[in-house]
């Protein structure tokens, strides 16, 4: 019995490593943000959905809390972002010190082709799956995804906030 659970748990560790591998990957070893005409890197793209999806300011320490990075390695990516006209700094009407980051305009246009490719990428993986096969799916990840810990989910909204 304990070694077909440890089977189970093997497969289920494969599984997990194939999506987050196809997930990253894109038809002839292209990138996602090359994909939707982003000059950035798939690793700022993180970034470019929690700012869309954000439900409030963010602050850059929050976003490195968010994303589970360093805020040295954020600054970095923050800095590309500004580059590319995706981001904008602004400080706070409250405190002087504090510094906000949002999307420019063509940063929410970026957010919503990155949402249409990755809505894309799962009505692919899921054409021929029944409408219940679909919600054990969403209720399983949500499940697993909340006991794995870390900050909450990203929820997509359709418009960049």
């Amino acid at each position: 019995m304990v070694d077909r659970a440890r089977d189970i748990e093997r497969q289920m560790l494969g599984a997990f490593a194939t999506v987050a591998r196809q997930w990253g990957a894109t038809p002839l070893e292209g990138t996602i943000a090359e994909d939707v005409g982003l000059a950035i890197e798939d690793s700022e793209i993180r970034i470019l959905y929690v700012l869309g999806a954000r439900t409030e300011e963010m602050r850059p320490g929050d976003i490195a809390v968010q994303l589970g990075v360093t805020r040295p390695t954020l600054s970095k990516s923050l800095t590309r972002l500004r580059t590319a006209r995706l981001v904008e700094s602004s400080v706070a009407d409250d405190d002087r010190r504090s510094v906000f980051v949002t999307l420019t305009p063509e940063g929410r246009d970026a957010y919503a082709r990155l949402v249409d490719f990755g809505m894309d990428m799962i009505r692919g993986a899921c054409a021929g799956l029944s409408r219940q096969e679909l919600e054990i799916i969403r209720g399983f990840l949500g499940r697993f995804a909340d006991r794995l810990g870390g900050p909450p989910p990203v929820v997509f909204p359709a418009v960049a906030r």
